[in-house]
């Protein structure tokens, strides 16, 4: 029984084993393993800047290569500016600063696509025109045709660009969107680019986009294919514009294909000693950033200011200042301190004392006091007290040449109105 039992165990191994090798030859029959090119995605640098590869192809040549994040400075005269920023006219006093630099001497590079800016083609020598417009058809009075819908589309294909065939071993998921490569060539008419017999340049770039270029005075250069111009120089002034037609061809993926590196290196008339700017932002340092750069010592000062007027208005933990234990002081200490006084400042300066600590006691219980004369005073104490009138008018007149032997009693007579003031009701303000 245990035989059995084992042969069968045996038996069900090998047939999960066959099952298993029949459907790995399955599959090895039903796929293909092909080698594919994967690009490497750029790094560093070059992961930031899409123009950096031309920029390190133009130092490698022997130019000097500018990228500021504004066109707030122009470049030296003479130099060569690629400006391919969005925001370059910010400010609108750029566009007329631009032009003077290039009829100055220096040399304007763009993408064709940018030149129809409405600050610019009121002057640039290059204009961009644009196909005529279609008719628009009339009404829908009748269903449309077959054959016209198969116009329509024809037409709407001729300004999409075509992608390249991709090879046919190469998998539809792994087709790279890459542009085709065309023949360009410079024409008789301008100056070869480079020296020897003039060679034809194999531009790798989409260059149909419905539209094209022309100069409005005679061209110093031009690049022509097939389907037209690809790019073209102009004088202005003292200086030259460029422009370019195909998209993205300074690019980092694009420039190393085909000539583009050649056509690139024409067009922005790179060489030995030749200063050339990539103006493709227009960026500003964070305000907060700025504002301390440009004025640190009054941020500095504005915090402290802050910072003190919170610490005054804040709330406190406690009094200002320590309050003093309520108590009496002994009759000793009395004479004592008031002898002291005496000997110091003598008997005027003592009259004037209980003189003050009246008033400031009367302010608050006769209404306008301060307003009062000296005798109007005196009645208004009187009437609040009780007291003389008369003897008090004598006791506050500070100029009354008194004798030592009366001063008690004056003192006595204005320390009693001031005591029966304080147990007045002090007097509404309003």
């Amino acid at each position: 029984m245990s035989t059995l039992s084992l042969n069968r165990d045996w038996l069900l191994r090998g047939l999960l084993a066959a099952l298993m090798l029949g459907a790995v030859a399955w599959l090895a029959s039903c796929t293909e393993w092909v080698d594919v090119e994967v690009p490497l995605p750029p790094r560093g640098e070059a992961a930031k800047n899409d123009l950096y590869v031309t920029q390190q192809l133009v130092r490698r040549l022997g130019a000097t290569v500018a990228t500021p994040t504004s066109l707030a400075e122009l470049p030296p005269p003479h130099a060569t500016l690629l400006l391919n920023s969005w925001y370059w006219d910010l400010f609108p006093e750029r566009a007329q600063r631009l032009k003077g630099w290039v009829e100055g001497g220096g040399h304007l590079v763009m993408y064709a696509g940018d030149i129809n800016h409405k600050q610019l083609k009121t002057w640039l020598p290059i204009q961009r025109v644009d196909p005529p417009a279609k008719p628009r058809k009339p009404a829908a009075s009748a269903p449309a045709t077959a054959k016209d819908d198969d116009d329509d589309a024809d037409e709407e294909d001729d300004d999409t660009p075509a992608p390249s065939a991709a090879p046919a071993s190469s998998p539809t998921i792994f087709r790279p969107n890459t542009p085709p490569c065309h023949d360009g060539r410079e024409p008789d008419t301008v100056p070869a680019s480079y020296p020897g017999p003039r060679q034809a340049f194999k531009v790798c770039a989409w260059t149909r986009f419905g539209w094209t270029v022309r100069a409005t005075v005679a061209p110093s250069w031009l690049l022509q294919g097939d389907d037209g111009l690809w790019a073209v120089r102009a004088p202005l002034g003292r200086g030259q514009v460029t422009a370019l037609i195909p998209s993205n061809l300074l690019s980092n993926e694009r420039v190393l294909r085909g000539d583009n590196a050649l056509v690139a290196v024409a067009a922005l008339q790179a060489g030995p000693g030749a200063d050339v700017w990539f103006v493709t932002e227009e960026t500003r340092p964070p305000f907060l950033r700025w504002l301390w750069h440009q004025a640190w010592v009054a941020v500095l000062l504005a915090a402290a200011a802050l910072a003190l007027a919170l610490w005054r208005g804040a709330r406190r933990f406690g009094p200002l200042a320590t309050i003093a234990a309520p108590g009496r002081r002994s009759m000793a200490e009395q004479i004592a301190g008031t002898a002291q006084f005496l000997r110091r400042e003598g008997p005027e300066a003592l009259l004037a004392a209980q003189i003050r600590a009246l008033e400031t006691v009367a302010r608050s219980h006769v209404r306008h006091y301060d307003k009062l004369g000296r005798s109007e005073r005196a009645l208004a104490i009187a009437q609040a007290t009780g007291l003389n009138a008369e003897a008090l008018g004598l006791a506050l007149d500070k100029s009354l040449a008194r004798r030592r032997v009366d001063l008690p009693a004056t003192l006595e007579l204005l320390e009693t109105a001031r005591r029966l003031l304080l147990q007045r009701d002090p007097t509404p303000r309003n």
